[in-house]
């Protein structure tokens, strides 16, 4: 199957590229390389967020929930655990190739946030217990928990976990230099801050590693030159969400859903030389109601 646009990427402006696209009777594939849905949602999915409009503190997790039941309801295949290796055009058509196959499609769509991520591993680590790379879930546990990490992200976690009434120590593996709101956070909790090489695994019975993140991006968008409208240089590429850039843009959930949109009308105007940028408002198209069947 030849698609009408590929999506790349499965956080907030993947998932509303895909579900915008099919809505404009496009075949539309999108493509995640981890194993679920959400993207940066999935780091703070106990957070409320307040920029959406109508949506005041609606939960993280609420919130991925109802970008995917949205997908859901549309017509747009949804492929995970998937990482794109390469995207080849041939006879204006893209190849885009993953490690089990290639997906051909007239138009790409690049939601990749900051590239493809995955957590790093403590190098020479030689723990009996198990080291959990991915967010805890914010709550009371019933032993002591290690947060190792130097990072925003790992301080964080302590700081949420403790104000649940747990007992929790940071180990750092380097120098902490963080936002003054962290470190006063710490400091009010009196969650020890301990060096890395002191750290005693027998002390405690849940530990979590944030160290950073590995960034993967795919090597031909380092070429690619961006424009306004998610239009870049390269004929049938277009942008949206974090992986845009242009002058003026807020890196914000709802800008990203507005990048989509912008996204698919100008892939769309690629596939349909006289179509019409502006498509038909929601309230009088009918694929919608098609689509509740």
């Amino acid at each position: 199957m030849i698609y009408d646009v590929c999506v790349i990427g499965g956080g907030p402006a993947g998932m509303y590229s895909a579900f915008y696209s099919a809505s404009r009777r496009l075949d539309t594939v999108l493509i995640e390389g981890n194993d679920e849905l959400g993207g940066r949602l999935n780091l703070f999915l106990d957070y409320a967020i307040y920029d959406i409009p109508g949506q005041f503190g609606i939960l993280a997790c609420d919130y991925k929930k109802a970008l995917i039941e949205q997908l859901k309801a549309s017509t747009a295949n949804v492929q995970l655990g998937e990482p794109v290796l390469k995207i080849e055009k041939a006879n204006e058509l893209f190849n885009v190739t993953m490690a089990a196959k290639t997906i051909v499609a007239k138009t790409i769509i690049a939601a990749t946030g900051n590239g493809f991520s995955e957590a790093k591993k403590l190098k020479n680590a030689n723990f009996s217990r198990e080291i959990h790379y991915g967010t805890p879930t914010i709550k009371q546990y019933d032993c002591p928990i290690a947060i190792i990490g130097h990072t925003p992200m790992a301080a964080d976690w302590a700081i949420q976990l403790a104000l649940q009434g747990n007992t929790v120590a940071l180990y750092a593996d380097q120098e902490l230099s963080l936002q003054p709101i962290l470190m006063d956070g710490l400091a009010l909790l009196k969650i020890p801050i301990c060096a890395f090489s002191d750290f005693d695994e027998d002390g405690h019975h849940l530990i979590f590693c944030h160290i950073g993140t590995k960034k993967r991006l795919i090597e031909h968008e380092r070429r690619i030159v961006q424009s306004d409208n998610g239009l870049t240089d390269f004929p049938g590429y277009f942008v949206a969400g974090d992986a845009r850039h242009e002058q003026g843009k807020l890196k914000l959930i709802h800008g990203a859903t507005h990048d989509a949109m912008q996204a698919v009308n100008s892939a769309f105007q690629h596939l349909h030389k006289n179509g019409n940028y502006q498509p038909i408002v929601s309230t009088h198209e009918p694929i919608f109601k098609e689509w509740k069947k």
